[in-house]
């Protein structure tokens, strides 16, 4: 759903799963950075949407479009998906959830971890292959996307309201594609 755009401090970092810091500023490489806000890299909802969005990055990069995501914590989980699992879209850790604050997601999933949802969400990943990878501290974090200008302002925000909860591809294509229409 689109917000009233509010800004990302440009010199709030991130860190790869290499541990190298770097600010959002530099992250924001196109017109538009769409983020994936996981759970944390082992969740297999979040790894199933992440790889669904890693095969949209093309697409909307011909748009000028680019593309992240951004977990917690477990940077083996962020190497595991890059370098064994192909995920081409660049990988980032915020444990300490700035991130997740300065975008306004930072609401935990509480006792919505328990919808029965969330786990029909991931008995869908594991029929298509996925498998479960540790669990971290970050499982509680809810899922969500933001969309970012050049000016690392937040203009459009998706808030997860149990495990697996991320908007249709095509939802996130359209508003996206919209957005970008606009700047």
């Amino acid at each position: 759903m689109p917000y009233a755009a509010f800004p990302v401090p440009a010199d709030l970092t991130v860190i790869t799963p290499e541990g190298d810091p770097v600010p959002v500023a530099s992250v924001v490489t196109g017109r538009l950075l769409v983020v994936q806000l996981v759970r944390y890299f082992g969740c297999l909802p979040c790894q199933d949407w992440l790889m669904q969005l890693d095969q949209l990055a093309p697409s909307l990069s011909e748009h000028g479009i680019s593309v992240a995501a951004i977990g917690g914590s477990a940077d083996y989980q962020a190497r595991w998906l890059r370098d064994e699992q192909g995920v081409g879209v660049p990988l980032f850790l915020d444990p300490d959830h700035q991130f997740r604050s300065a975008v306004g997601l930072d609401k935990r999933l509480g006792l919505k971890l328990l919808d029965p949802r969330g786990a029909a969400a991931y008995t869908r990943s594991l029929r298509k292959g996925l498998r479960p990878q540790h669990i971290t501290r970050d499982t509680v974090q809810a899922p969500g996307v933001v969309i970012l200008d050049r000016h690392h302002n937040v203009c459009w925000q998706y808030r997860g309201h149990r495990i697996g909860d991320y908007p249709a591809m095509h939802e996130l294509e359209q508003a996206v594609l919209k957005l970008a229409m606009m700047t």
